[in-house]
């Protein structure tokens, strides 16, 4: 938690300008509607009859206006339809939230008017946060198709700072940002390009290749992913120069950049962590994932988010993001659903190294995965402790935890950006192995309870997906003036 002495007034005003969007409230009951496999029939079928476009390529053009709290733009995607006389549709909350902030909208060059309700129409596929802009004409499969979109995104006016901001345990994307698939098998190529205006210097990190480049008019800067990935695991941070500090270094033959607020985190404790983290992780699952290595915005406290090649995180989550890079964010899932594996396994391997770590009850049933729609958002915080005890299990089955580190190497190097399922996990043991866990499975995860009951234990580590972007002290003392039109 955080330890800055704050007013009661200061508390509660930041808590709601810094937290992830969605207004989470981390401590509740997760209450989850019963259901079966079998009410979704083809759940392959059921994701392209629900989103209905596959995006090939995401390119978005902003223009970061920080002292008057808005970004400008301009945004392409190159998709083709799934499946025959069906509208495609796309997320993007900024559209959805109000049609005025819409400059233009042209679908295969055409003009459209967001007003316009046979032109653009809002509708709800799965629940409250997955509204969806479906554009009213019919498109031809088997061709690629343009879509772009000038909007403008408005900012909190309390920082400057333009930045992702995810939680893929509730299901929060970037569609806050760019047009976008919300779900993790969607994968694409993003190549986005920032702009800043204005006197005030600006540091960027981000997911993939990142460039500076030369321009006299802007602060400018490009961002390649430079292969199809989720858009929910695409990162980027821009924040003052004079508020941050910025460190690089090579361990273990990855990259590592690492930028922190002043007087917070320490980015010297951060490297040592990652000296012994990354050549452990590097023996057990293979070679860092991404070939440009890591980016992490260092924060005070809090967790942390992993994303494609960086993380927002505080130290004391920092290991468990960057296992992310393995697990969630190379290996993919192929629904958020399907998303307990990421953190059972993430939990397992810290967990299964301890003394006196159990497996699984063989009796025990839950709707870890089932109480999920496939075409929903977010996963079960039960994935946690229930999920890493299941790989236990199997671990104990497989005769050692180096057996099952050796699994989980193999599923990486063979399935990498290649989403699956849960069951589809399940054959690739029993190709692996010869172990068949799939009644295990259907039992420990598509059956049984209902309710998702919060325990201690459960609420630690669903607080790793905290991320508590808030200044130190010293920095909000700075801009306690800032509605004011007063910076000291």
């Amino acid at each position: 938690m955080w330890k800055f002495r704050f007013s009661i007034l200061l508390v509660l005003v930041l808590s709601l300008i810094y937290c992830n969007p969605g207004e989470i409230d981390y401590n509740q009951e997760v209450k989850i509607e019963p259901t079966s496999d079998e009410n979704y029939g083809d759940v392959a079928q059921l994701l392209k009859d629900t989103f209905r476009i596959d995006i090939k390529k995401i390119s978005v053009d902003m223009v970061y206006f920080p002292e008057s709290f808005y970004v400008n733009c301009e945004t392409e995607i190159v998709f083709t339809m799934f499946k025959d006389d069906t509208k495609p549709i796309i997320h993007l909350q900024p559209v959805l939230a109000d049609q005025r902030l819409v400059d233009s909208i042209l679908l295969n060059g055409e003009s459209l008017d967001a007003y316009n309700r046979s032109d653009v129409d809002f509708i709800e596929i799965d629940g409250p946060n997955q509204k969806v802009l479906e554009f009213q004409r019919i498109l031809n499969t088997g061709i690629e198709h343009r879509l772009k979109i000038s909007y403008r995104k408005n900012l909190t006016n309390n920082y400057y700072m333009f930045a992702t901001e995810v939680s893929d345990l509730y299901g929060n994307g970037n569609e806050t940002i760019f047009p976008t698939i919300n779900r993790p098998g969607e994968l694409a190529l993003h190549k986005l390009r920032f702009r800043v205006s204005g006197d005030m210097k600006f540091r960027l990190i981000g997911s993939g290749l990142v460039q500076k480049i030369e321009n006299d008019d802007y602060q400018e800067w490009t961002l390649d992913t430079e292969r199809e990935m989720a858009s929910y695991t695409v990162m980027f941070v821009l924040l003052p120069e004079d508020d941050t500090l910025y460190e690089e270094k090579a361990i273990d033959g990855v990259d590592v950049r690492i930028m922190a607020f002043k007087n917070d985190a320490s980015i010297d404790t951060a490297f040592s962590t990652l000296a012994s983290w990354l050549p452990e992780l590097r023996t057990n699952l293979g070679p860092f994932p991404m070939k440009r290595g890591l980016s992490i915005m260092l924060m005070g406290s809090g967790g942390g988010m992993e994303y494609y090649g960086g993380t927002i995180s505080s130290l004391w989550a920092l290991e468990h993001e960057i296992f992310h890079m393995y697990y969630a964010c190379s290996t993919v899932p192929a629904t958020y659903r399907d998303s307990w594996l990421d953190e059972a396994v993430n939990e397992w391997y810290e967990n299964s190294a301890l003394p006196n770590f159990n497996s699984i009850n063989d009796d025990y049933s839950s709707n870890i995965v089932s109480g999920r729609s496939p075409i929903g958002i977010g996963f079960d915080g039960r994935a946690y402790n229930e999920g890493a005890q299941i790989l236990e299990h199997i671990a104990v089955n497989m005769g050692s935890r180096q057996a099952m580190i050796d699994f989980l190497k193999y599923v990486h190097e063979n399935y990498s950006f290649k989403p699956f399922t849960t069951i589809e996990f399940v054959q690739y043991l029993k190709d692996y192995s010869g172990l068949d866990y799939e009644d295990n499975f259907k039992k420990w995860l598509f059956s049984g309870e209902t309710v998702n009951k919060t325990s201690s234990t459960q609420n630690y580590n669903i607080k790793k997906h905290q991320v508590n972007f808030i200044p130190p002290q010293s920095i909000i003392d700075k801009y306690e003036n800032l509605n004011k039109g007063v910076v000291k």
